[in-house]
């Protein structure tokens, strides 16, 4: 009798070991997947949010951060003034308070990440507008049109995506043009 009540205990007990190992596991997984699955979420969002923003720019219904309506009136590519035109020409530098029409890719332990990229489809920025992480806008002040370079940043440490947070970041950058 006793010799199955051992039996049955190690039975139990491999049972539970194994039970253990399928809970790790799906912890394992839960761990990589919820912040793809935030990422995912914020680049959705900020598509959605960019998309909102130009639609409202083309009627001149914009707002600023605060929900406020900007002072000036923005044309339907997103540059200042109803007449802004992208300048292209290679050599034109980069200023504080520019608007310019970048192209970039982000780097992380060398490998590009989801969401870090402008997939060549290029984004407008005004410089000094704070929107982008510490050193970004600063990186690109100086640089000309046409010129491509690599901005070394790093990711603030109460960044609010936890995967990112604290992390050392290349972001290969190209200028398309300035709005003038």
């Amino acid at each position: 009798m006793k010799k199955e009540n051992k039996e049955l205990a190690r039975q139990r007990r491999a049972a539970e070991r194994e039970k253990a190992a399928k809970r790790a596991a799906i912890k394992r997984s839960l761990m990589i997947w919820i912040p793809i699955v935030l990422a995912a979420a914020a680049v959705v969002i900020t598509i959605v949010a960019i998309a909102t923003s130009g639609n409202n720019a083309s009627t001149g219904d914009a707002k600023d951060a605060n929900g406020g309506d900007y002072d000036t009136e923005l044309s339907s590519d997103g540059a200042e003034g109803s007449d802004a035109t992208l300048n292209n020409t290679p050599g034109t530098v980069v200023s504080d308070g520019d608007i310019v029409n970048i192209d970039y890719t982000g780097y992380i332990d060398g490998e590009e990440f989801s969401g870090g990229s402008t997939s060549g489809f290029g984004t407008d920025l005004e410089i000094g507008s704070g929107s982008y992480i510490e050193g970004f806008e600063e990186g690109i002040i100086g640089h000309e049109v046409g010129e491509t370079f690599d901005l070394n940043l790093k990711f603030p440490d109460d960044y609010w995506s936890e995967e990112f947070a604290g992390k050392n970041v290349v972001f290969n950058t190209t200028i398309n043009g300035i709005y003038e």
